[in-house]
This record gives C-alpha cells, structure tokens and sequence, in this order.
C-alpha cells in the first residue's frame, strides 16, 4: 500500500505567518501592525503543533509497522469447512 501524499501543513501554517508579518511590516497604523503580529504569532503556533503532530503520527505509524501482528485465536477457515 503506498503512502499517501498530502500538503505540508507547518509549512503552509508558516506561510501564513509570514504573509501577517510582511503585513505588520507594511501597515502605517500601529494598531493594525500589533492585530498582524498577533495573527503572525497564531500561524507559528499553530505551525508549532502541526509539526508535533506529524511526529507523533510518524513515530505512531512506525511502531505499529514494528509490532508483530496478532492472529485471531480461531481458525475461522477451518471451523467454517468442519461445519
């Protein structure tokens, strides 16, 4: 089964951040500029858990590939032929 490719969240997550910074960099109003580094500061956050949860979804994938995997205690192909 082949692994699935998907977008690179962090990665998009720090776009955004850095879209709100050039943002902050060019509004002329104070006010404005502090909600952009707020919004900045949300993006990297949130980037932050992204990349935690990548993680832990791959080291999750990797010890389930390790784990022997367990049979059913029946044989169920034998129990439907005997009956």
């Amino acid at each position: 089964m082949g692994e699935e490719i998907g977008m690179d969240t962090p990665a998009e997550f720090r776009k955004h951040a850095a879209d709100c910074q050039t943002m902050a960099r060019v509004s002329l109003d104070p006010e404005t500029q502090a909600v952009w580094k707020r919004m900045a500061e949300r993006w990297l956050l949130c980037a932050k858990y992204a990349e935690q949860e990548d993680e832990y979804q791959r080291r999750r994938k990797e010890e389930n590939r390790l784990k022997p995997h367990r049979r059913w205690p029946h044989d169920w192909e034998t129990d439907i032929m005997a009956g």
